[in-house]
């Protein structure tokens, strides 16, 4: 293990290389864990600071992830969330942070962590706007106290505490059908792709405790498009897979982000390449043909950890 700079974002990182790895295996303070190969590397550039926080971000959600040359046009082409989105992001992350609700989380301008990467930030400025301007004295989610020496060169310490307003919100977020038991997948009812539902998503969804529905399989008077949406409103979350990139899916996926339901993201290892690139920044379980027992294991696995079983 050996100090360098992060190839993504140039934070002070460890490198936990192995000697026959073409590339790196990095532990960042801002970026967390990946991989990166060398043709990667080299295709790289952190000269805009707006693309190397953006990247950063995603990195940060999408931890242990490999990435190859092939990642890099995608990393440089990621939008910046929107306002909310960002300061939500830091809300959820200082609420998984702290130990109780009476903990207070410390925020000092000069390290560069998981807060200026959850948040997309920039510098500490554009991470002190999303505190105290947006958080704070906006919507009223988070406390500042003990502000120590703010912007005395740049630079600020102080201690975070989410309010009970802070705290109700993200109770809301976690409680979307909370008494519900139905795991409904959004896919291409193409016969090709017939068996990864038998096979895998089907009795996944099953094992780990849900009711799996899709729609073509469900018994319905009303028009197609109205019972999917009911449906999706019904459901504790969604598997979406977009192998043959299929419209319905996206606008299925979309809207159950809409609503706050997890979203578990599958498509065929070959087919990802084809996903819009605004869905691709998404954590996808990938399957192949000849291997959907290790894709039924992923999705159970996936499901447990992201809902918990029922």
């Amino acid at each position: 293990m050996t100090a360098i700079a992060c190839p993504i974002c140039g934070t002070n990182a460890q490198d936990y290389t192995k000697p026959e790895y073409d590339g790196k295996s990095v532990g960042c303070r801002r970026c967390g864990n990946f991989s990166i190969s060398g043709t990667a590397i080299a295709m790289w550039s952190r000269s805009n600071k707006r693309m190397v926080a953006n990247a950063s971000g995603w990195i940060r959600k999408n931890q242990n992830i490999a990435l190859t040359s092939e990642n890099i046009n995608f990393l440089k082409g990621l939008k910046t969330p929107s306002l909310n989105e960002r300061a939500m992001s830091i809300l959820q992350y200082i609420a998984d942070e702290t130990i109780d609700l009476s903990s207070k989380f410390f925020v000092e301008s000069l390290i560069t962590d998981g807060l200026h990467a959850i948040s997309c930030s920039v510098s500490p400025n554009e991470l002190d706007y999303l505190l105290r301007t947006y958080l704070k004295d906006e919507l009223g989610f988070i406390s500042i106290e003990s502000t120590v020496n703010r912007f005395i060169d740049g630079q600020f310490n102080y201690e975070v505490a989410i309010t009970p307003k802070g705290y109700s919100y993200l109770d809301g977020l976690a409680r979307v059908n909370l008494e519900s038991r139905i795991g409904f997948c959004a896919m291409w009812f193409d016969k090709s792709v017939l068996p990864i539902w038998t096979s895998a998503i089907e009795p996944a969804i099953k094992d780990a405790g849900y009711e799996p529905k899709r729609i073509d399989s469900h018994q319905h008077n009303n028009r197609i498009d109205d019972e999917i949406i009911a449906m999706l409103r019904r459901s504790k979350f969604v598997i979406a897979d977009f192998t043959g990139q299929r419209g319905g899916v996206y606008f299925e996926a979309g809207f159950a982000l809409g609503l706050g339901l997890p979203v578990i993201w599958t498509c065929k290892k070959q087919d990802l390449s084809n996903v819009h690139f605004d869905n691709r920044q998404y954590n996808f379980v990938l399957w192949e043909e000849d291997n959907l027992k290790e894709f039924k294991v992923a999705i159970q696995n996936r499901i447990e950890a992201t809902i918990g079983r029922g």
